[in-house]
C-alpha cells in the first residue's frame, strides 16, 4: 500500500495566504513570533551568514526601523524563544548583537525602499519617539503626506532622553533617525501641540492624526517624606544628564526600581561620582532588565538589594535618610501578593534619591473637542482594537496607547497603528499576511555549492559580547563594543535557520536508512505509523512506529519533526532518489 500524501505546507512554491502555511511559519520560526515587529530573524542572520551585511541591514530596517539603536538596548524576547536556549540544546544564539552587526558592519541601504505614489492624504504624527517614528515610516511608505510635531529640541523620544549614550551613542541614532526622515518626512521640533497648538486645529488640518506622545509622567510613591527636596523621579534624572547636560548628583544615591529606568538611573549617578545603591521591593527573577545588566552594575561598584521597599523619606531642607522595610511575596488567589513588613526597618542615610517606579502618559496637554471624544472619565484616552480612538480621525500608537513598554513593543505598535491609519483612509487593509514558499536544492541554490548549515555547527558556544575595561568606563564611552565580522560570522553559525523546511515525500522513499544513518539528533527524523492533521491539513501530531504493536512491523512513512531539525542538510544531501525537499518559507513583508 502506498504511503498517504501528507505534506506540511499547501504548496512546493509561490505566494499563499493559506491559514495552513501561516501556521507553519508561526509554529516553526519561535524567534520571529516572539518579536513584537516581527522580525525575520533567521533570514538577516542567513545574509551575515553570507557576507551579505547590507542585506541584513535592509531586512532589519523594513521590519524594525531602528536596527543600529535595537541592536544594542533591545529587550530581545526572540532570543527567550530561540530553540538553540531549550535545555540540553545550550544558549540561544546573539541574535541582538547580530543585529548590531548589520548595522555596525553593513548599515547601508544600498536600496531604498519603494514609496508609492502620491495618496493625497496629510497625517500629523504627535511625537518622535521610536513608536511615531515608526509609524511615520510606514505611512510615508504608502505616499501619505507625513508631518511630525515634537515638543522637544530634537527627535528620538526615550532614545535620547532616558537611554544613557553608554549603552546607546547618539551618532548611532541620529543617523537611524535621518534615515526615516529622508523617505521625505517633515519634522517640526519645538512645537507642543497644546500649547503652541491647539489638538483640535490639528485634527481639522490633516486628513488623521496618530497620537504618540509615550509615558512621560513619572509615578511618586505615597509615602510619607516623598517630596523632601533630593527625591527625584527617574525620568527627569536622566532627561536632565541626557539633553541638558547636569553633571551633578549627591555622594550617597539610593535608587528604588528594578527595571530598565532602575538600571540606566544607577549606572548613570555611578558616572557622575555617587556610591550608588539599588533597592527592590521583589526578588532576581522579577526584574525588567537586559540579561547581564545587574552584573555590569555590580561590576561598576553599584549594589543591588532585594525584598527591600520605603517605608518613610525623612530630612530638613533635603532628604537625609531614607527607612526601608522588608518585603516578602506570598501566593493568593494564584497571585504574588507583596506584603511589607515595617517593624523590620533599616534606616540608611543618603543625600538623594532617584525613584524608577513607573510612568504613565500624560494627557493633560488634549483639550477642547477631542478631549471631550476620546478621554474617559479617568483621563485616560479611550483605545479600540490597540490603535482607534472614539475620534475616526485620531489613533494612538506606542506606549502612549498601551502604557510603559519597550523600544521593540513600541515599534511594532507603531507600525500596527500606521495600517490602522491607512485602512481608515483608503479603506486598503495592508496588514493581511501572506507566505513566501521557496523550492531549494542542496547542492544548487546555496552559498558554495551546498546548504550553510553542518552538525558541526552545533555545539558551537555563544561567543559574549565585548565590553570595554572598567577602568574606561567614564562618561559617555559605549560599555558594549559589539563583535567584529569573525565573530559575527561565528556567532551566525549557530542559528538553526528554522525558516528551512526539510520534508521527506513518502511516495518516493525506498526506505534504505540513509538520512536515518546521518541524523545528528535523536528523533528528526522519525519513523511513523501514523500522522493526526487539522481541519486545515497541518500535521499536528505523529504516532512513533511500535514494532509489534503498529500496524506493520516495519516503517513505510519517514516524518521530519521540525521541532528537532537542526537545518544541517545532510539528509537532503545523502538520499539517493531525491525525496527529501528543502524549502524556505517566510513572510511577505512591507
Amino acid at each position: 500500500m502506498s504511503a498517504p500524501t501528507i505534506t506540511a505546507l499547501t504548496q512546493p512554491e509561490g505566494i499563499s495566504s493559506h491559514a495552513r502555511d501561516i501556521a507553519w511559519v508561526e509554529t516553526n520560526i519561535p524567534c520571529q513570533v516572539a518579536c513584537p515587529a516581527g522580525t525575520d530573524i533567521p533570514g538577516y542572520i542567513e545574509a551575515i551568514n553570507n557576507g551579505k551585511l547590507d542585506e541584513a541591514y535592509a531586512i532589519n530596517f523594513r521590519d524594525n526601523v531602528f536596527p543600529g539603536v535595537l541592536g544594542r538596548v533591545c529587550s530581545r524576547p526572540c532570543e527567550s524563544a530561540c530553540r538553540h536556549g531549550r535545555p540540553s540544546l545550550g544558549e540561544s544564539v546573539a541574535i541582538c548583537a547580530l543585529k548590531r552587526s548589520s548595522a555596525d558592519l553593513g548599515g547601508s541601504l544600498t536600496i531604498r525602499p519603494n514609496i508609492k505614489s502620491s495618496s493625497g492624504y496629510r497625517v500629523a504624527v504627535v511625537g518622535a519617539g521610536v513608536a511615531g517614528l515608526a509609524a511615520a515610516r510606514d505611512l510615508a511608505l504608502e505616499g501619505h503626506k507625513v508631518i511630525v510635531y515634537e515638543k522637544h529640541r530634537r527627535p528620538g523620544g526615550m532614545m535620547v532622553q532616558g537611554i544613557p549614550s553608554f549603552r546607546l551613542p547618539r551618532d548611532v541614532v541620529e543617523y537611524e533617525i535621518n534615515q526615516v526622515l529622508s523617505l521625505g518626512i517633515e519634522l517640526k521640533c519645538g512645537v507642543s501641540i497644546g500649547d503652541d497648538q491647539s489638538l483640535d486645529v490639528l485634527v481639522d488640518s490633516h486628513d488623521a492624526v496618530v497620537l504618540a506622545a509615550g509615558t512621560l509622567s513619572g509615578n511618586r510613591l505615597d509615602i510619607p517624606g516623598v517630596n523632601l527636596p533630593g527625591i527625584e523621579h527617574g525620568l527627569d534624572f536622566l532627561m536632565m544628564v541626557n539633553e541638558q547636560g547636569r553633571q551633578r548628583i549627591g555622594s550617597n544615591v539610593v535608587v528604588i526600581g528594578g527595571g530598565y529606568t532602575a538600571m540606566d538611573c544607577a549606572r548613570t549617578a555611578i558616572r557622575l561620582g555617587a556610591e550608588t545603591a539599588v533597592y527592590y521591593r521583589r526578588g532576581p527573577q522579577d526584574m525588567v532588565v537586559l540579561p547581564g545588566e545587574v552584573q555590569e552594575l555590580l561590576n561598576e561598584t553599584g549594589s543591588m538589594n532585594y525584598f527591600k521597599t520605603p517605608s518613610q523619606f525623612r530630612g530638613g531642607q533635603s532628604i537625609q535618610q531614607v527607612s526601608l522595610a522588608k518585603t516578602s511575596i506570598h501566593m493568593e488567589d494564584g497571585k504574588p501578593i507583596i506584603r511589607i513588613d515595617t517593624v523590620s526597618s533599616t534606616d540608611i542615610d543618603v543625600d538623594s534619591v532617584i525613584l524608577a517606579t513607573g510612568q504613565t502618559a500624560d494627557t493633560d496637554w488634549i483639550s477642547g473637542r477631542v478631549r471631550e471624544a476620546i478621554l474617559n472619565e479617568q483621563g485616560d484616552v479611550s483605545v479600540a482594537q490597540g490603535a482607534l480612538t472614539p475620534d475616526p480621525k485620531v489613533f494612538v500608537a506606542g506606549d502612549f496607547a498601551t502604557g510603559a513598554t519597550t523600544l521593540i513593543d513600541a515599534i511594532a505598535h507603531g507600525r500596527k497603528t500606521a495600517s490602522l491609519v491607512t485602512r481608515f483612509l483608503t479603506g486598503q487593509d495592508i496588514s493581511s499576511r501572506k507566505v513566501k514558499i521557496e523550492k531549494k536544492r542542496y547542492g544548487v541554490d546555496f552559498e558554495g555549492g551546498r546548504f550553510s548549515r553542518t552538525q558541526e555547527m552545533n555545539v558551537i558556544p555563544i561567543t559574549p559580547v565585548p565590553t570595554l575595561d572598567l577602568s574606561d568606563r567614564q562618561g559617555s564611552r559605549e560599555v558594549e563594543l559589539g563583535y567584529n565580522h569573525g565573530t559575527s560570522q561565528e556567532a551566525g553559525k549557530r542559528c538553526y535557520l528554522c525558516h528551512y523546511k526539510f520534508e521527506i515525500d513518502n511516495r518516493l522513499c525506498v526506505l534504505c536508512d540513509e538520512c536515518i544513518k546521518v541524523k545528528p539528533t535523536e528523533g528528526c527524523i522519525v519513523p511513523v505509523s501514523d500522522l493526526e492533521v487539522d481541519d486545515e491539513g497541518a500535521v499536528v501530531k505523529y504516532k512513533h512506529l511500535q514494532k509489534g504493536e503498529s500496524d506493520s512491523l516495519y516503517y513505510n512513512q519517514l516524518w521530519i519533526d521540525q521541532d528537532k531539525c537542526i537545518r544541517c542538510g545532510q539528509c537532503e544531501a545523502v538520499c539517493p532518489v531525491g525525496a527529501i525537499s528543502i524549502q524556505k518559507v517566510s513572510f511577505i513583508k512591507v
